[in-house]
Order: C-alpha cells, then structure tokens, then sequence
C-alpha cells in the first residue's frame, strides 16, 4: 500500500468511524445493496428484484437513493416525469419499474419524508432498500448485501485502494457483508476463491437477457443483425457480452464514462457513426435519458433488456434475516 492508498484508508475509517457513532436508525428495517469498488456490479436490477420479492411477499417497499448526479437534493418521490438530470438515471429506472424510490442526499430524512407521505406506523409492514448503501455508515442497516461482479476477470482491479485502484472499500470488508452475491454469471472460480478467504455466505444472481426492445419498448428479434453500440455504464464490457450472447453482429461501439449526459449534439454524431449499421444498441439505463431525443436515430434505436435472477432459497435467506 503506498503513502496516497494509506492517506485514503485514514480519512476512509476515520469518515466510518464517525458517521457510524452518529449513526440514526429508521423504526423499520433496511436492507443495504452494495460493493466495495467502483464500476458496475448489477446494483440496479439487483434493487428491483429485491423490491419486486418485497412487495409480493407482502411489504410496503421504499427504495432510499442519493441519485447520483441528479441536480435536485430531496427528499422527493421519483417519478416517471422526472428527467433524470434531477434525480439521477438510476432512481428513474427503478421508478420506471412502478416501484416506490425516494431520492435524498440523506437517506434517514428521505426515510422519515417516506414514513410521513405515506402515513406509515407499526402496523405497516414496511421494509427500505438503501441503494448503492455499503459506504453510508449515517443510516442503520438490518443486512448489508455486497455485490461482486462474477463477469469481470479482475473484479477488483488491481487490489488498490482509490486513487490507484478501483476499491472504494479495503478488500477484509468483505466480510462485514451479510451476504455477497456474485452477479452476472455463476462465476464457480471467484466462488472458489471466495471460500478459501474463509468467506461463507456467498450466492448467485445471474443476469437474464430478456431480449432487445425498439424505442416503443416493444420486444425485437434482431439475431444476425449487424449492430452499432454505445453506453455510459460502470461495466461496459457486461453490456457487449449480454450482445454478443444474443448472436447480435456488433460492427463498432462507442464507450462512455459512467452515467453519461447525452447532448443532442452528440446523439447526432453517435447517429452518423451508425448510419452504416442496421440497429444501434444501448443500454435501457441510458435509453431513459435520451428517449425523449430518440427522434433522431429514426426508428434503428433500440435498448437491451435485462433483469437479474435470484433463486428461492436465497430470497427466503435474505427475508429471515429481517
């Protein structure tokens, strides 16, 4: 560890140790979804499986997010008519979904607005899914769900602490989760691994393509097309093997950092790099942010459709535990 990852670790546990002294609890329970490193780990559709389980099971299920680069603080229930310039493409999705997401910097008030907006008390059976929820050490959580990405070579990059690795979180926290899940692919290698560091409660939660969808939504059968791609997403490669896997011809793609704001200006040059190609491809996260402009790609733009699989035994795993 050099003296920039040790200065990072110091005002890392010294953040921790404070916040969790400080730490406010909400009167129902909270489940946090999580990793400890930058880049995609399928937090998303992790969320709305877990949400959809809540509410069949019977729980009034509120989703706490910060919304990452949405301009508005909260705390405010998402919205389909919210852009998600205010509230951030995540919260958006997962409203877009029909599920109940609360966007606040801080998640306790965003908790607090949702028990007083819906008029919860202790007769409700309420459970908060704390989005992207491992590093906020100010709300108590009942469970902490860390998420490892099975598709990934290097899952954890170069095992480097920020700002010379990818780790947000020192690698031993691993074990302060409750459950890891390693997402995307049954990854038996990374299982493997995971119980030689003596980790115990380890699960999957594949991905399932459910196909391509054209800008009304409507489900495609594109296979043997020839394909222009383009993302703004922590795990791009994710993105093209979910393509590759549905026999897509994928002619030329374009990457884009996380979370990407598209100007019209450069959804035109996204366009003419792709006049040659019979579809252009991009992720559903970054389609809701650019429907609205989705005139200019004609009728080629289309979205991949995915969700993420969680068997029976590891639903029931997780609902014991609250």
């Amino acid at each position: 560890m050099n003296i920039f990852e040790k200065i990072y670790l110091f005002f890392y546990l010294k953040k921790k140790f404070k916040a969790i002294k400080n730490q406010k609890k909400l009167p129902f329970p909270v489940i946090s979804i999580g990793n400890i490193n930058m880049g995609g780990t399928g937090k998303t559709p992790f969320t709305i499986a877990l949400a959809k389980e809540a509410l069949q099971r019977g729980y009034e299920t509120i989703i706490l997010t910060r919304g990452y680069r949405g301009k508005i603080r909260g705390p405010l229930f998402v919205t389909k008519e919210n852009s998600a310039e205010d509230v951030g493409d995540e919260p958006l999705l997962m409203a877009e979904e029909g599920l109940k997401v609360v966007k606040s910097i801080d998640r306790y008030k965003g908790g607090i607005y949702a028990i007083e907006k819906l008029n919860l008390s202790s007769s409700n059976r309420v459970l908060f899914i704390l989005d992207d929820g491992f590093q906020h050490w100010q709300l108590y959580r009942n469970m902490d769900i860390i998420l490892v990405d099975g598709m990934s070579d290097k899952p954890f990059g170069n095992y480097h602490l920020l700002p010379f690795g990818s780790l947000r979180s020192p690698l031993t926290e691993l074990f302060d989760g409750d459950l890891i899940f390693i997402t995307k692919k049954r990854n038996e290698s990374l299982y493997k691994k995971f119980i030689e560091l003596g980790l115990k409660k380890i699960c999957f939660a594949p991905f399932k393509i459910e196909g391509i969808r054209n800008y009304e939504g409507r489900r495609i059968e594109p296979e043997g097309q020839k394909v222009f791609a383009f993302a703004g997403i922590g795990s791009f490669e994710s993105f093209i093997n979910c393509l590759r896997e549905l026999n897509l011809k994928i002619g030329a793609y374009r990457k884009f950092i996380d979370h990407k704001r598209y100007s019209e200006g450069l959804l035109k040059k996204i366009y003419r790099m792709s006049k040659a190609f019979d579809l252009i491809i991009t992720t559903k996260k970054d389609f809701i942010k650019i429907k609205d402009k989705a005139s200019i790609f004609g009728d080629k733009l289309c979205y991949l459709d995915i969700s993420i699989e969680i068997s029976k035994e590891d639903f029931e795993e997780i609902f014991q535990k609250i």
